[in-house]
């Protein structure tokens, strides 16, 4: 089969290449999606509250502007202009219904028995320093502006545009994010010295976006480059650079079309898979090409090395293949889409670089002469060096390796887990720094929501239900995590102090329904067209929305808090008794839950690529050995971690299972080489070092390659992608390290009772090369 392989080797070349070009043109109607929201499940329980909710109160997307003016005073006359500025600026962007600022904030006041809402700064109006003081005492006795619109520090000023976008709204964010990126440059042109901080639903998609881009066309090369470079290194030969250049531009082809008719979309998760399958199929072409070269130095015709390098490396691929693939395909047990979309990407392509090594590889490498004869490798000489010392002393580097990671194991339980959204995002983006800015200077950010449900129609007007959700709001703000709290009870308070001349006393829920009813039309129908309380009240005024601006943002923290009122509810109005919801929440519930489900993915992996190695190796003992050595290295990355860095996000969870089917090639290599030598009549020590004579090489070029090419997903500018490539390019160095020194320790002590007769030469010096 083989030898018909190689020998019709241009035909398969020509079959791999139409179809190759018959997929590619698939690429043209590959779909992109930022939002923040790909990451939840449809049918997840939190995200179905957010989305209930949304719906109940009419949400609209926001684009957050934040004013940092050059004096850190907002309420100068300059600062002031400048927002009312702004605030009509901002009504000519596209998709724009609503905006909500400082300078348009509903300023109520009575005359006789009528209730009047204006702006709380007149339009174009030149302002006294009277008038000023009047509008800052104004906003520090509101407490749906003081800390919302304005910061703490009277210091910034926060604007809310908000924006009505179609259901297929890629191009829609991106025009909206490009006229407000123009605002923003235009504005600061026009106030030197003040800034302009884009945030909000609409400024992070269209960020989750350019990430994305940015990995197709910065980081994706960059990986693509530096693997080749590694290759001309190590291997020192143009031909291994062609060849293994074909394969991976063949398999990440191939497997891109695929995706695209599966209707995988791209997002800042997605995209490590082209990089992560470019990696993988160079290294099955590694020892491929690394056993072809050793052939042709030793003098065998290059038609007749190709042959053999395939037939001696066709099992190990084919099985570290399928190991690779099952660990990807563990991530399917993961809560998070685009997780599950990248391993079910990842598996797609290592299968299709398996295909493609077998296919395009050796029509590439034939058409290179050969000029290896007499020519060794360096490394195999290190090998055979390293061999005889990891053999002299492996009963103490077996004891060594194993109290350490022991050790390790011991620190992981310290590890914390934070899915912080502000921190997926590289602090050299804007939008990073306009999220920090926007959680030390607002509390309009960060927040719980809760529908209160009075449980009948117009149930709003009824003060007993008030009073209910108004004791709630109370012992709200007496809480540590708590940084405010509004409603529309809130509203109805301010109006009757209103109608009340003000008077502090007031300050509180009228007694009967119709007056609240009353208080309602009149401020309605006081407000300018748009600005209702569609987002404050559910369209048959059963429920209203209660709003709990947060000051930390750790999953635990938020957790916590969640658990405490849903206990005072539970004690104090079981009647009022809900779930709170957010963006913020889901991520916190999110990385918890991909941790328990992950735990059942691992297992799978596990049992599946035990089972593997067993019928692969055809052995149960050296199957089942053969665990041990890609077990720990995870355990120990995960130890390091614990103690260097303290915490993880989600990703952390889903490399478990990544590294499980990455880390195992090299054991399969490296046992399937001994098992060869002792089936062959070698002793343990003799099968070691043969093991490390003619699969050492490819190990470490594979090892090193794999892990500078998924380290270089580091330079992404999610952090999520960060963490995942840091701690996989750490398991797969430290995978290498177990490989060469812990494996043929293990290895020896698994056969420590078999007696050890003087080295035979093994019949086939190349096999299982």
């Amino acid at each position: 089969m083989l030898q018909h392989l190689v020998h019709k080797r241009l035909y398969y070349f020509i079959g791999t290449l139409i179809l190759l070009l018959a997929l590619s043109s698939q690429l043209l109607h590959m779909v992109f999606n930022g939002n923040v929201n790909v990451m939840f499940d449809e049918d997840d329980v939190h995200f179905q509250r957010l989305k209930q909710l949304d719906q109940q109160y009419i949400e609209s997307n926001y684009l957050i502007v934040l004013f940092e003016p050059a004096n850190k005073d907002i309420y100068s006359p300059e600062s002031i202009k400048a927002i009312e500025e702004l605030t009509q600026e901002l009504w000519q962007l596209p998709h724009t219904i609503r905006v909500d600022s400082l300078s348009n904030y509903p300023r109520l006041s009575v005359a006789g028995d009528e209730l009047s809402v204006e702006s709380l700064v007149e339009a174009e109006q030149t302002l006294t320093q009277t008038q000023i003081d009047s509008i800052r005492r104004y906003a520090r006795g509101d407490q749906q502006l003081n800390g919302r619109m304005v910061s703490p520090y009277e210091n910034a000023s926060a604007l809310f545009a908000s924006i009505a976008l179609p259901e297929e709204h890629l191009e829609s964010i991106l025009e909206l994010s490009k006229q407000a990126l123009l605002l923003q440059q235009d504005f600061e042109q026009r106030y030197p010295g003040s800034k302009l901080y884009l945030n909000g639903d609409v400024a992070i998609e269209n960020a989750m976006l350019q990430v994305t881009m940015d990995d197709i066309l910065r980081v994706n090369p960059i990986v693509f480059g530096t693997i080749f470079i590694l290759l001309g290194i190590f291997l020192r030969s143009i031909m291994a650079i062609a060849a293994a250049g074909a394969v991976v531009i063949a398999s990440t082809g191939l497997s891109a079309g695929v995706h695209v008719l599966l209707g995988f979309e791209m997002n800042p998760i997605t995209m490590m898979a082209p990089a992560i399958i470019m990696v993988l199929a160079v290294a099955d072409s590694i020892h491929v090409l690394t056993a072809y070269r050793i052939l042709c130095a030793g003098g065998t015709p290059p038609h007749q090395a190709m042959v053999e390098s395939l037939r001696k490396n066709l099992s190990p691929v084919f099985w570290t293949s399928v190991t690779t693939a099952v660990g990807f395909m563990g991530m399917n047990f993961g809560d998070s889409p685009p997780f599950r979309t990248m391993g079910n990407m990842a598996a797609i392509g290592v299968l299709f670089a398996f295909v493609c090594t077998f296919t395009v590889l050796p029509m590439v490498a034939l058409l290179f002469p050969t000029q290896y004869k007499g020519q060794a490798f360096t490394m195999a000489r290190s090998m055979e060096k390293l061999a005889r010392w990891v053999i002299g002393t492996s009963r103490s580097l077996l004891l060594i390796v194993f109290a350490v990671s022991i050790l390790l194991m011991m620190c992981i339980p310290n590890l914390k887990l934070n899915d912080d959204i502000s921190e997926y995002f590289d602090s050299s983006l804007p939008i990073y720094d306009s999220i920090q800015f926007a959680r030390h200077n607002t509390n309009g950010v960060q927040y719980i929501l809760y529908s209160m449900d009075s449980g009948e129609e117009n149930g709003v007007h009824n003060p007993a239900f008030l009073q209910k959700v108004d004791a709630f709001s109370t012992w709200l703000r007496s809480q540590p995590d708590v940084s405010g709290v509004s409603s529309y009870v809130d509203t109805i308070k301010k109006i009757h102090r209103t109608m009340n001349q003000d008077d502090p006393d007031f300050y509180a829920i009228p007694d009967t329904a119709p007056l609240i009813a009353q208080y309602q039309l009149l401020y309605e129908m006081s407000l300018p067209p748009g600005m209702d309380l569609t987002r404050d009240l559910s369209l048959d005024r059963s429920a209203l929305k209660l709003t709990v601006n947060v000051d930390g943002s750790e999953n635990q923290t938020l957790i916590d808090l969640e658990q405490r009122i849903d206990q005072w509810l539970a004690s104090n109005q079981p009647a009022l008794r809900n779930q709170g919801t957010s963006q913020l929440l889901m991520f916190a519930h999110m990385g918890t839950n991909i941790i328990r489900s992950m735990v059942d993915g691992s297992l799978f992996t596990l049992i599946f690529i035990s089972i593997f190695m067993i019928v692969g190796l055809r052995s149960l003992k050296f199957g089942l050995l053969s665990i041990i050595p890609n077990v720990f290295p995870p355990i120990v990355v995960y130890g390091i971690w614990a103690v260097a860095v303290g915490h993880v996000n989600h990703a952390a969870a889903m490399t478990f299972s990544i590294c499980l089917g990455l880390v195992v090639d090299d054991t399969i290599h490296f046992i399937s080489k001994y098992l060869y030598a002792r089936r062959a009549g070698s002793t343990p020590q003799q099968s070691v070092e043969y093991s490390f004579i003619h699969s050492g090489t490819a190990i470490v070029i594979t090892s090193i390659t794999l892990s500078c090419g998924v380290l270089l997903l580091s330079l992404s500018n999610f952090t999520v992608n960060d963490t995942m490539s840091m701690m996989l390019a750490g398991i797969i160095m430290t995978a290498l390290a177990f490989d060469l020194i812990f494996l043929p320790s293990l290895l020896l002590w698994a056969d420590r009772f078999q007696i050890t007769k003087p080295a035979t030469n093994l019949q086939d010096s190349s096999a299982n090369i």
